[in-house]
């Protein structure tokens, strides 16, 4: 049995239901009207813009928690000990390109791609209502924009192929980049105009880290130098709305499907543990002061619910997500000192690049001692630019993409491994463009 994402969920719930009111026609039992439906034309009015705006927001944000979870799996951070065939696919990393099936991270593909989707519908329709010179100047115009681009630097972070638009060919991922950065600029025109602040920082933001994997380092400081101190965006969850596959299967609170990496079980820091049936709270050391990095907080349950659901992989449960609506980073000002570190380290500029990595490591809550760069070749800045963004990005939908990049999956995870995931077999068969067998990717390891 393979796993099913909320939006899985979603459409099988509305193809049942259609399926349901398709037979009850054909006997004739009853004719009604849905009065609750909104028809697209009903969707033109001013007064329901800002719902339009805020459901671009809300699918993003819907669909960023998968996202974390099959990189996350793809990657050292969490290890599969579910009883799903997708997710031990991609534990395993031997998903290939033109994979037979259409399982959770294909889902996960199409999802994104019909957000991109729905913030071009969402702009079409403020243009349409607000009028193109009002629009141009619109904080709604801001948020959908900035949320287009959004999606597709996540294509690009976690697909090694996508369409570039709508029924388009296969493009590599450092196109999406490419497009991403185009976007984010013109969405923050749009914000700066709007004068919105948040869409500001949150296109500086978005257009740093896509400069950054596309090689673009200038670009990527100066973005990542704008934003300001202190900014924190996040995808919200609540019961209410939609909650999260992060805090539904990563730990024993709700589920064991997926916990610490295997790797890091002897790093997991047990000093303050009991012997009674619960663990509180434990942290993985850091690896150059072997101090507990409060960043990597993790808690193991003892007896029948110490290992995984799949009754035989010891279960590290990822604290951040203990309860199923628990949010997540999408991007901060911490990320962005991240990203000056590795732009001065790529430079050569050791010194500074350290200087730019304590600024986490010694404030809440790291409060690490610092890093010295006296004696430090490049490579070990590497290394400890490497281990803060594993610290700092934990499950956050990072760290495929940095094995990937460094070309660190083999000597982490191993040869044979599929280093990004591939395109969605459910895109492959509905978009004209495509063919199956013409894959040129995932990278293998």
């Amino acid at each position: 049995m393979t796993s099913l994402t909320r939006s899985m969920r979603i459409v099988l719930g509305v193809a049942i239901g259609a399926a349901a009111a398709a037979s009850i026609a054909c006997k004739d039992f009853l004719k009604v009207q849905d009065p609750g439906r909104f028809s697209n034309e009903a969707l033109d009015n001013i007064t329901v813009l800002t719902a339009v705006a805020n459901g671009v927001e809300g699918q993003y944000q819907q669909v960023y928690d998968d996202f974390v979870v099959f990189t996350a799996l793809n990657s050292d951070e969490v290890i599969n000990s579910s009883t799903w065939i997708d997710w031990a696919d991609v534990s395993t990393g031997r998903i290939r390109g033109d994979w037979a099936t259409a399982p959770g991270f294909a889902t996960t593909q199409d999802e994104l791609m019909r957000t991109r989707f729905t913030a071009q519908n969402a702009a079409d329709r403020l243009t349409r209502v607000l009028g193109a010179d009002v629009a141009s100047k619109s904080p709604l115009m801001a948020q959908v924009k900035v949320y287009e681009a959004w999606a597709d630097l996540a294509l690009g972070m976690g697909y090694c192929e996508s369409p570039l638009v709508q029924n388009g060919p296969r493009a590599p991922d450092t196109e999406l980049y490419k497009q991403a950065i185009t976007k984010f600029g013109t969405a923050l025109t749009i914000a700066q105009a709007a004068g919105t602040s948040q869409w500001v920082d949150f296109a500086h933001a978005g257009r740093a880290r896509a400069n950054l994997l596309a090689g673009n380092y200038d670009a990527a400081l100066a973005d990542a130098q704008t934003v300001p101190a202190g900014f924190l965006k996040q995808a919200l969850y609540s019961v209410n709305s939609q909650t999260t596959f992060t805090g539904g299967q990563f730990h024993y609170n709700r589920n064991r499907s997926g916990g610490l990496h295997t790797m890091y079980w002897s790093m997991v820091d047990t000093s303050n543990s009991n012997s009674g049936a619960f663990n509180p709270v434990q942290y993985v050391k850091d690896p150059w002061t072997g101090t507990a990095d409060q960043r990597l907080a993790v808690s193991h349950k003892a007896g029948s619910v110490a290992i995984g659901v799949d009754n035989k992989t010891k279960h590290f449960a990822i604290q951040k997500y203990s309860d199923y609506t628990n949010s997540i980073t999408l991007t901060s000002k911490r990320e962005m000192n991240l990203i000056e570190a590795e732009v001065a380290w790529r430079k050569g500029d050791l010194q500074t690049a350290i200087d730019d990595l304590n600024k986490n490591r010694t404030a809440a809550p790291a409060l690490l001692p610092a890093f010295d760069a006296t004696g430090l070749t490049s490579t070990d800045v590497r290394d400890r630019l490497l281990s803060e963004r594993f610290a700092e990005l934990f499950v956050e939908g990072h760290r495929m993409t940095d094995l990937d990049r460094f070309n660190l999956v083999t000597s982490r995870l191993g040869a044979g491994r599929a280093r990004k995931l591939p395109l969605s077999r459910n895109e492959i068969l509905n978009n004209p463009s495509l063919k199956q067998g013409q894959a040129t990717c995932p990278a293998i390891s």
